[in-house]
């Protein structure tokens, strides 16, 4: 059994060792999150080579050697030779996550199917069972989710803010946050005008501190 959980890797070294197809979209999604990011391969796709000009990513085109991973956070061997990515493996020290792309068992961590919009993000895992079928998953759960749904995280993001600032931590404050998150909130918010918003915040606060 996989323990789920993500990761705050802004600023941490990761190295992809590859330079086809698969480690193209690793080291893009690793970019996205803010990672060091540095390629190992001897050469790289034309997908690679422009991502390599458009962002901050580094190049070594070289074979793999177990140096090249020695100060990592975070690894993920994706070429396409057995024998290299096993090699990857066995480097990595125990506490280094590494990710083989051809081998989700031999894996310290797997990267689940996923999309994301803005603060909502939605992942989804069969612990390597099928893929497809988690990729099938997130295809109609995005179906579910819009824009409305996007700015009413935001502004439940605004209301957590305010509250924690106002309120003093309690059970009242934690039974607050909770009705922000219920059903009948979430429908009053996306019909709502932004000023119809903010006065629906100044409302729950106001009735908060008259029960106090």
């Amino acid at each position: 059994m996989l323990y789920p959980v993500m990761l705050n890797i802004a600023g941490q070294k990761a190295v992809v060792v590859g330079g086809g197809a698969v480690a193209v979209r690793k080291a893009r999604s690793l970019i996205d999150a803010g990672a060091v990011v540095k390629v190992i391969s001897p050469e790289v796709s034309e997908a690679m080579n422009e991502l390599l000009s458009g962002s901050t990513i580094s190049w070594q085109k070289k074979e793999f050697a177990p140096a090249d991973i020695k100060d990592a956070f975070l690894v993920i061997a994706a070429t396409n030779s057995r024998e290299t990515n096993e090699l990857v493996q066995q480097s990595a020290s125990p506490c280094q996550l590494i990710n083989l792309t051809d081998d989700p068992q031999g894996s310290r961590f797997i990267v689940p199917a996923s999309f994301q919009r803005d603060k909502l993000c939605i992942a989804v895992s069969t612990h390597g069972a099928s893929p497809a079928l988690s990729k099938r998953i997130i295809r109609e759960l995005k179906e579910q989710f819009n824009d409305a749904d996007v700015a009413y995280i935001a502004f439940l993001e605004k209301c957590r803010t305010v509250i924690k600032q106002s309120l003093p931590a309690s059970e009242m404050r934690q039974v607050l946050l909770k009705q922000l998150a219920s059903p009948g909130f979430e429908k009053q918010v996306k019909a709502a005008s932004s000023i119809e918003r903010e006065q629906l915040l100044t409302e729950m606060l106001t009735d908060w501190r008259e029960k106090q």
